[in-house]
């Protein structure tokens, strides 16, 4: 008898550690998919911040950035970025790449991967995204990460 509730726990951890990074909105496409009609709590989590060369102390333009699996973003003139993804919301772990590998890569740069952890979130909600995005959406959570990147040196 006591092994039934020991089975359980081992159950629910491996199904909490395998949806740990991915995406759990994801539509069979028979119904259409909005931020209104979402049927499960959902928030914004957005990552911002500023990437700076570390010889030249000066702002990187055009490093690609990718948040989870969402689409790549890139930084402005200044070195800055804005990049988001939509999760539950609770405690996330997300997979922040700095100058992914692909059409985009610069070559000046390694890639970078930093996990970034969204601990006991607060979400900013107004009344206008409750209006937007439906009675089920949380708000967003907002974290800042400044990255130095060190340029590879052709000798």
């Amino acid at each position: 008898m006591k092994r039934i509730p020991l089975i359980g726990f081992a159950i629910l951890t491996v199904l909490t550690a395998a949806c740990q990074d991915s995406i759990p909105f994801r539509y069979d496409g028979k119904e259409p998919d909005s931020m209104s009609t979402r049927k499960y709590p959902h928030a914004f989590f957005v990552v911002h911040g500023q990437i700076i060369d570390s010889l030249a102390q000066e702002p990187i333009s055009g490093m690609p950035v990718n948040l989870r699996l969402e689409d790549t973003v890139f930084t402005d003139s200044t070195g800055y970025f804005r990049t988001q993804t939509i999760a539950f919301p609770i405690s996330q772990e997300f997979r922040l790449v700095f100058n992914t590998l692909g059409e985009h890569h610069n070559p000046l740069y390694n890639s970078e991967t930093l996990y970034v952890h969204f601990m006991l979130p607060t979400f900013k909600l107004s009344q206008e995204e409750i209006l937007e995005h439906g009675p089920r959406f949380f708000g967003s959570a907002y974290m800042t990460v400044n990255k130095t990147l060190i340029p590879l040196v052709d000798e």
